[in-house]
């Protein structure tokens, strides 16, 4: 993060991907800031307690000349923010949710399903850094609950099993509804 603040700071002409698998992939899957609240990992055998750093904000905080956040499984909203970065000249940024088959615990199968549930259920907003101000992409009409998100991965599971662990799943849907509250009371 430092070398990238860095970058932006001087200006310096760049696209920037982030590939966004929520963990350290490469060392089997092991909690880091982008682990979000409640996932199992390799070193969180109970569920993470802390919560996932918002790599959006602290991008734009520096005042990049484009920042977006994207998913494959929103393949025409993915190509058209890559277009429009490629388009620009300074310091260009996107975040990539990259479900993981292997760290999430769920049938390659489903990666597709799995990420538009990410976006339906509000929990990864689709949004782009333009000119000082974010604008939403995609915005969930009718929001699907969290848990339909959270049930497709083994990760989550002890959410589920053996018995519903309801403050959980509560707290979890309570910070999605808080994000989406917030927007739609024009304060974001």
């Amino acid at each position: 993060l430092s070398a990238t603040s860095g970058a932006i700071e001087r200006g310096l002409d760049f696209l920037y991907i982030v590939y966004d698998n929520e963990g350290y992939g490469n060392t089997g899957q092991q909690y880091s800031d982008a682990t979000p609240h409640a996932a199992r990992t390799a070193t969180s055998r109970a569920g993470f307690q802390g919560e996932k750093k918002d790599l959006f904000a602290i991008w734009c905080a520096h005042r990049p000349a484009y920042a977006a956040t994207v998913i494959g499984a929103e393949p025409l909203d993915l190509a058209r923010k890559v277009e429009k970065a490629k388009g620009l000249k300074g310091p260009r940024l996107i975040l990539a949710l990259s479900p993981c088959p292997t760290g999430w615990d769920f049938d390659p199968q489903e990666t597709a399903r799995i990420g538009k549930l990410a976006v339906n259920t509000g929990v990864w907003p689709l949004k782009e850094y333009v000119d000082g101000a974010v604008f939403h992409t995609k915005r969930p009409n009718r929001r699907l609950p969290v848990q339909h998100y959270l049930e497709t991965q083994g990760r989550f599971r002890h959410l589920f099993e053996p018995q519903r662990d309801e403050q959980q799943l509560a707290q979890i849907q309570g910070r999605v509804d808080a994000y989406w509250d917030k927007l739609d009371a024009g304060d974001a």
